[in-house]
């Protein structure tokens, strides 16, 4: 009996493992897109107004924030805190 209820709880963790780490793919799609844009703007040696370099640098700065948040989180299931 203790081996299934290991396992019912595993599979508990597994479900909310899968949860965070589907939460966390469309932050990294936009920090992908993100590394994109500035890698394209270093390239073109054209001048960049700093407001829009402080927008790209907030929103991804949030961005990283909550992926960093929820691979705390999945750390934090998969070691059984």
């Amino acid at each position: 009996m203790a081996g299934r209820t290991g396992r019912q709880g595993s599979g508990r963790n597994d479900a909310s493992v899968r949860d965070l780490l589907d939460r966390m793919e469309p932050d990294l799609r936009l920090l992908e897109g993100t590394v994109s844009v500035l890698r394209s703007l270093s390239e073109t040696n054209d001048g960049v107004e700093p407001v829009a370099l402080e927008a790209v640098a907030y929103m991804a700065g949030e961005t990283v924030e909550r992926v960093t948040s929820r691979w705390r989180e999945a750390s934090d299931v998969l070691r059984g805190r």
